[in-house]
């Protein structure tokens, strides 16, 4: 059954208050193209002020040339692309461009975020990595970005950022192991990298990896470098930026993506990703699974009546109930409206044994989803005192349709759909 209350669908609401610290550019672009959020630091980048770039086409940050670069690198699943960012009265800035799609809570597309990282400064600085040791000194003092030298495997220079990233002084890093500032999970990572550049070996121009520091918890950071001389012997000079806030901001718009915004449980997108990996692995398992198609009974009079705050507040209440009646292996999701999917998995390898565990958990869902419902709500008008709520005692039903799948099933939308005209089925007898 379809719920229209516009902000259930708002899948892409925004994380505010890292946007404002973040000191990268961030926008959302719907799937027109047109801009709906940017990032504060947009004006000190491009020289475009936020609300002279709101509801406008992305044409104005990135060319036709640069938009066709972002699209194919997002369709080769390449992690970014280096293309250009217009700016106002100024000259392009050199950017790095990754995206994430955004998604409705129906599973249309609903545009993207993009994340314009500026590379412009440090290509610059990394160009003039090659100079004389003196220049290093110069160089690591003035820069914007952190910078260490690291030879025999310890800091032997370090600029006042690093030492503001890790919360250390530059008597206290200089010397010591490069690792013992690493997060343990990523000595690997780092160490290679650092004896590849060491070796001459080709590695990714920029990597993340996370730091322990000693105020702030652990921070994420991106490293590039080169090969140098110091001292007559080799080394590595290392360009260090703290992306805590990006990788905060990313592991937003991810959820974003994938869950769904009212209830916090996996979206149709999600779903189908986990649909399709059962079906995919039933034929080498033996196993059966099962997909219940749950709809809400007479939940439109209840918006109707009481308003969005109520049947927000039953969607809530019943995500929770399914979570808490099903196994940690299953899985339960929202399609959208008053639509949820219950995925149970795994189940016997007999059929007949599949389909009798699955009927037991839909009645125990039923006899659950029935139970009656203390809905808090807030007083209408603004009655009474600020915060002041009323408690509404609401009496539901839901119509499940059920389809078993197997070794014998290849299509997950065809599951999918069995379970959906099963519901229906049901609903209609009702």
């Amino acid at each position: 059954m379809s719920h229209n209350n516009p902000a259930m669908l708002q899948q892409e609401q925004p994380p505010a208050a890292l946007l404002a610290q973040s000191q990268e550019l961030w926008w959302r672009e719907d799937e027109h193209g047109v801009l709906q959020q940017l990032s504060g630091s947009v004006q000190a980048l491009t020289g475009w002020a936020p609300g002279a770039l709101l509801g406008q086409p992305v044409s104005r940050l990135l060319s036709p040339e640069a938009g066709q670069a972002l699209a194919h690198a997002l369709a080769q699943g390449e992690p970014d692309c280096r293309t250009w960012l217009q700016c106002q009265g100024a000259p392009p800035r050199r950017v790095a461009l990754s995206a994430q799609p955004v998604a409705h809570a129906l599973g249309q597309p609903a545009g993207r975020w993009v994340l314009a990282r500026d590379l412009t400064d440090l290509a610059r600085l990394e160009a003039r990595l090659q100079d004389s040791e003196r220049r290093y000194l110069e160089l690591g003092e003035t820069a914007s970005e952190g910078i260490a030298v690291v030879q025999d495997g310890c800091f032997q220079f370090v600029n006042r950022h690093l030492c503001d990233f890790v919360g250390m002084t530059e008597a206290d890093l200089l010397g010591r192991p490069f690792l013992e500032v690493i997060h343990e999970d990523d000595h690997e990572l780092v160490f290679s990298n650092h004896r590849k550049r060491l070796a001459g070996v080709p590695i990714p121009t920029r990597y993340e990896y996370r730091v322990k520091t000693r105020t702030r918890g652990v921070r994420w950071l991106e490293m590039g470098g080169a090969l140098i001389d110091w001292q007559g012997r080799p080394a590595t000079i290392n360009t260090i930026n703290d992306v805590t806030v990006r990788k905060e901001l990313e592991a937003q718009v991810r959820q974003l993506a994938f869950v769904d915004s009212l209830t916090g449980l996996p979206n149709r997108r999600l779903l189908d990703d986990r649909l399709r990996m059962a079906v995919n692995q039933a034929p080498r398992s033996g196993l059966h699974g099962a997909v219940l198609f749950i709809d809400l009974d007479r939940f439109k009079p209840l918006n109707d009546t009481h308003g969005h705050a109520a049947g927000d507040a039953l969607l809530v209440a019943v995500a929770q109930r399914l979570q808490a009646t099903v196994r940690a292996s299953d899985s339960v999701a929202r399609l959208g409206g008053d639509e949820f999917v219950v995925m149970l998995t795994p189940l016997p390898a007999s059929a007949a044994e599949a389909h009798q565990q699955a009927e037991a958990v839909a009645a125990k869902l039923r006899e659950r989803l029935a139970q009656p419902y203390e809905l808090r709500l807030p007083e209408p008008g603004g009655a009474g005192p600020a915060g002041a709520e009323r408690c509404l005692l609401h009496h539901a039903s839901a119509s499940i349709g059920l389809a078993v799948f197997g070794p014998q099933d290849d299509n997950p939308e065809a599951v999918l759909a069995r379970a959906d005209q099963a519901m229906y089925r049901v609903k209609a007898r009702r």
